[in-house]
């Protein structure tokens, strides 16, 4: 015993064409050694496609979207963020969409009100404002990662514990990647307080070649004004249509820069079960807002 245990001692550290076998009972012993030094780990399955982007199904009418949630949508909401969000999200992502997210941050601050309450200045309360989308961010990253989603949060504001900032080459990269991009600040990180969150999802939509832009609102569409009826909701509009009929729905300054860039927009009803991963996927959901229109 003594000497196969000195044996295996004196292997340890030595190349293996260097050692000697002295006896058969010696020569197993090596050969077991060796074959537990030399053994290569392999990874399980689940660890290998754990990173890997879900292959887009073949009827996904859009590949790359921003969805933009309103604030208002999220006021009333114990928890901030509805974890049905990103659940529904979650679903969209494993049929290979490439979601990047804006939040609006009304839930937590509203701008407008404190306006005309208190009489600050409207760039003061924006930027309160702009912290607010932070902070969404920071509720709706950490109930995706629970669901196993990976996503990346991007913001003008320097919080490198939280976030990081917003560069367009690494969001197009982590996009391709499979994660989730979401955009903290008003002005979708842009650092302008004065730019609506509508208006910078539609700017973040331009330069991340986002076939469409999709809000979620707590109301059904976008209603038509003209028809006497507020409760009509149409199923698909222009550009023009929707900025002439002075919509409240969606900031029209957001609608005429995705006009200018061919984005198609769609808003809807975010609290309707399912209407979100639809919404994402290109399903009929609210109102479609395109170059060709023509409310039905």
């Amino acid at each position: 015993m003594y000497g196969e245990m000195k044996a295996i001692h004196s292997s340890v550290g030595q190349h293996p064409s260097s050692l000697r076998a002295t006896s058969p009972s010696d020569n197993a012993l090596l050969a077991g050694h060796l074959k537990c030094n030399y053994a290569r780990y392999t990874p399980s399955t689940s660890t290998v496609t754990y990173n890997l982007k879900s292959k887009p199904q073949q009827n996904l009418k859009w590949r790359r979207v921003v969805f933009k949630i309103s604030g208002s949508a999220l006021v009333g909401n114990c928890h901030n963020i509805d974890p049905k969000i990103a659940r529904e999200v979650a679903s969209a992502c494993r049929l290979g969409m490439e979601v990047a997210i804006v939040l609006g941050g009304r839930n937590f601050f509203c701008g407008d009100s404190w306006l005309s309450d208190t009489g600050f200045d409207r760039p003061t309360t924006y930027q309160i404002g702009m912290m607010a989308t932070v902070m969404n961010s920071i509720l709706l990253q950490s109930a995706l990662e629970k669901l196993e989603i990976k996503t990346r949060v991007q913001s003008a504001f320097a919080l490198p514990e939280v976030d990081e900032p917003y560069s367009r080459q690494r969001a197009i990269r982590y996009l391709e990647k499979g994660r989730v991009v979401i955009f903290g600040g008003i002005g979708a990180g842009t650092g302008n307080p004065l730019f609506t969150t509508d208006a910078a999802a539609a700017i973040r939509a331009s330069e991340l070649n986002a076939d469409a832009m999709v809000k979620g609102v707590s109301v059904n569409g976008i209603y038509d004004s003209h028809s006497g009826n507020g409760h009509v909701v149409p199923e698909h509009i222009s550009y023009r249509e929707a900025v002439s009929g002075n919509f409240t729905s969606m900031d029209t300054m957001a609608i005429t820069y995705c006009e200018e860039n061919g984005i198609s927009v769609v808003v809807f009803n975010l609290l309707e079960p399912g209407n979100i991963s639809s919404a994402l996927c290109g399903g009929q959901v609210g109102t479609l807002i395109d170059q060709s229109g023509g409310i039905s």
